[in-house]
């Protein structure tokens, strides 16, 4: 059976776990499932590891939804530009990234997509829209004034294209419980809310996109902790919800080596501001999420198969029905 066979139908191919709506993902030809079927509606999982910490092996937030051909991307942690390329779709057709919020595991990866991105001849970049909470537009400029001397000398003797034209726009959504469209082209609505991400985070957004073509709907949680009102209200009877999840278990491997203060701030932080896995099933069942995807791991990395495990004992004590799956980094989920 293919890996994009196993997508499909949900089957685990690590864990030890069969037809039970849970699917763990395994190391893999990544490349090869990323390119399958590559005329098909998509969401590609380039980086799944949460938090600032880098992690060999992991990359950072950054999620494709490809529609009509069309690359929208969601986050754009460290590594991005790397997995655009392993994962076979390149740069050619990524017209709009969309930020959750300002947070560096989720923009640090922005400068490799434009500069690299620009420079990659076989698909190059030609033009990007940003969407993100305030402060987008300002890393727009800030790429332009740290990189400008570099761009200046590739265009007078690199023998590469045109340098992308960049465009961004500061997402306001008013009020806190508001959904407010952002975006509408060919092939997608994007609508917004706000999610909460910490009181410090004054910004930080869930967007749901629906695929004109299909009808489908998929929704992607940012950095958030479960549940989120906004988000459950912005998912409703989605076909994909895409959620961050945590093993709260592991924190303490975290703090253990920190001062007392920092350790105790920190460990605050992830309680109150992120999702614990074992709670993400009430919220899928809770919107009428037909899919619940995973994404943004953290404390530490370990097996997708673990959280797998998790969310279906907790779905299993509520009734959640939907399909879990629990991916790794350039995985393909077919929609």
């Amino acid at each position: 059976m293919s890996r994009r066979r196993l997508v499909q139908t949900g089957l685990v191919v690590a864990g030890g776990l069969t037809a039970s709506g849970l699917w763990a993902a395994a190391p893999a030809a990544a490349q090869t499932a990323a390119t399958a079927d590559s005329g098909a509606d998509r969401l590609v999982m380039l980086g799944v590891d949460g938090g600032p910490a880098i992690n060999a092996g992991h990359a950072k937030p950054a999620l494709a939804l490809v529609a009509g051909g069309s690359v929208y991307l969601v986050d754009c942690g460290l590594d991005t530009a790397r997995q655009l390329v392993a994962s076979g779709l390149g740069f050619a057709n990524v017209k709009h990234l969309f930020l959750t919020h300002q947070h560096v595991d989720h923009t640090s990866g922005l400068p490799d997509l434009v500069l690299h991105g620009w420079t990659y001849a076989r698909s190059a970049l030609a033009g990007l829209t940003l969407w993100g909470p305030p402060g987008t537009k300002q890393k727009v400029t800030g790429l332009q004034t740290m990189f400008g001397q570099d761009v200046r000398l590739y265009e007078a003797g690199g023998g590469f294209a045109d340098y992308p034209t960049l465009r961004a726009h500061d997402v306001k959504v008013a009020g806190s419980s508001a959904i407010v469209r952002i975006m509408e082209d060919d092939n997608v609505i994007v609508d917004a809310t706000r999610v909460f991400h910490g009181s410090e985070v004054k910004d930080a957004y869930a967007y749901r996109f629906t695929i004109k073509a299909s009808g489908k709907t998929v929704v992607f949680s940012g950095d958030t902790a479960a549940p989120d009102a906004n988000l459950i209200r912005l998912a409703r009877n989605s076909d994909v919800l895409v959620h961050e999840a945590m093993d709260t278990s592991l924190i303490d491997k975290i703090t253990a080596s920190l001062p007392q203060a920092q350790a105790e701030e920190l460990r605050t932080h992830m309680i109150q501001a992120h999702s614990d896995v074992s709670d993400l099933p009430a919220v899928a069942k809770a919107a009428g999420a037909q899919r619940l995807v995973f994404c943004h791991y953290t404390p530490i990395p370990q097996a997708p198969s673990v959280f797998a495990a998790k969310a279906q004992a907790a779905a299993d004590a509520i009734g959640y029905r939907g399909s879990i799956i629990a991916p790794s980094d350039l995985d393909v989920i077919t929609l």
